[in-house]
């Protein structure tokens, strides 16, 4: 029997919560930008509202500052002319009023032969106290207008993004962790498919829809494979059983024949075709789990059936042919299985360890039953593959299909039980096969609380 081979998860791709938070952060970058451009593009065709916020900020530098008196400013970076000085509300020249009278913020901007000036009147809180301070500034590049775009950029664009972008993050986050959930548990149920059980469905969610579409869609592939290995097994079964009657025709024709080396090989072949039939038989019957492995049978007396029936066998290649009971072999299980399991283990012993070695068959203690050979044993990479189907170390030996131990493996499975090898290149091997012990019910539902095992 084949083994599974192991699953290998690509991790090369990003996955859909990486490529949602790139495609989020992109967008976000060309909103940034172009709340960028429009913040620039305000001003650049305003520019007395540039002059304005300029003045504003360094009124506002000022007030936070440690200056003492205006003329202790500096000033813009960049500026080329800078002048700033408190403006008495009560002197004449106190500045632009309002409507009551009062003194108030005022910008003016005018052009130069090089550049602008800018000057205006900005109200501050200095000790406590409301002063008027007036500035000017002359500039001839865009330099000294950094500090209130960097300002403005701030405020209007970095800001409100900021946590924007941690709402828009969370919220792609739960909201595709919601949407990868039914994702995740098909794969996991995906992962848990096992060949030998094609009657396994995916659990279909009901949301969301493609999710629930891809589902269905493997569900009905699933659905199309069982039939399909149900088609192969049928085939196999009824090739297997039409080919029986010619064959027993055949066979009875070549006794007929003159005693000759001929008929012999004839004879031998026919056998071989025999076997692989009943082999072909049991692996049909093993694959489709057509038998109830629920009845008590004695493993001992199922051993010592087996040993009787090929004792002739045993006999006509000058071998001997031993068994031997442990202890009580009560185990649930199939008789007509069981005694499947025992003939492909002693005709595997008799076609690997040729010669006059004893071939020793044993039953328990326990549920499990075990075939010694004194054969040349099993190097470990052979004891890796020798219950795989259709496996044969030599590919140019007739002798066997490779199904052997493969119908032993898939039989001790269908039983809930297992197989094992042990053996060194030289000294034989060891077959042992392990039933289960499970919990067994009555007809009528009650727990049995001593089942024998």
């Amino acid at each position: 029997m084949m083994e599974r081979p192991a699953i290998i998860h690509d991790a090369a791709g990003p996955t859909l919560l990486q490529q949602l938070t790139l495609r989020l952060v992109a967008f976000t970058l060309v909103f940034a930008i172009l709340d960028i451009g429009l913040v620039v593009w305000t001003y650049a065709s305003h520019p007395e509202a540039l002059g304005e916020e300029l003045l504003t900020l360094e009124a506002n530098r000022f007030e936070r500052s440690t200056v003492l008196t205006p003329h202790e400013l500096t000033g813009p970076p960049g500026a080329r002319h800078w002048s700033a000085r408190y403006i008495d509300p009560k002197s004449p020249d106190r500045g632009r009023q309002n409507s009551s009278g009062s003194l108030m913020d005022w910008t003016q901007r005018e052009r130069l032969e090089r550049g602008v000036r800018i000057s205006g009147v900005r109200r501050v809180e200095r000790n406590g106290q409301p002063q008027w301070l007036w500035m000017e500034i002359e500039i001839d590049s865009l330099r000294p207008y950094t500090p209130v775009i960097l300002n403005e950029l701030l405020a209007h664009v970095a800001l409100p993004l900021i946590p924007l972008l941690g709402l828009m993050l969370t919220f792609n986050v739960l909201a595709v962790r919601r949407v990868l959930q039914p994702l995740h548990l098909a794969e996991k149920e995906i992962e848990g498919l096992d060949p030998e059980k094609m009657t396994m469905r995916l659990t279909e969610p009901f949301a969301p829809r493609e999710v629930n579409a891809l589902v269905n869609t493997v569900n009905r592939a699933l659905q199309r494979l069982e039939e399909a290995m149900a088609t192969l097994r049928s085939f196999t079964s009824n090739a297997a059983h039409e080919l029986r009657t010619p064959l027993s025709i055949l066979q009875l024709s070549l006794e007929r024949l003159p005693a000759s080396d001929q008929r012999s090989e004839l004879q031998l072949d026919v056998s071989r075709i025999n076997r692989l039939i009943d082999q072909m038989l049991d692996l049909s019957r093993a694959d489709a789990l057509s038998f109830d492995t629920s009845g008590r049978v004695d493993l001992a007396d199922i051993g010592r059936t087996v040993v009787s029936d090929l004792t002739p066998k045993a006999y006509a290649a000058n071998r001997e042919l031993r068994f031997k009971a442990h202890g009580p072999a009560i185990a649930r299980g199939h008789a007509e299985a069981i005694y499947r399991i025992y003939r492909n283990l002693i005709d595997n012993a008799f076609l690997h360890a040729p010669g006059e070695s004893p071939i020793e068959v044993f039953a328990g203690p326990g549920p499990q039953i075990g075939v010694q050979d004194h054969g040349p044993g099993l190097t470990e990479a052979d004891a890796s593959k020798i219950f795989e189907q259709f496996w044969r170390k030599d590919r140019r030996n007739n002798d066997g299909a490779g199904l052997g131990l493969g119908i032993v493996r898939r039989l001790a499975e269908a039983h809930r039980g297992s197989v094992s090898v042990k053996s060194s290149d030289g000294s034989g091997a060891l077959f042992t096969v392990q039933f289960q012990q499970g919990i067994f019910f009555q007809a009528d539902g009650k727990k049995l609380n001593n089942p024998g095992l």
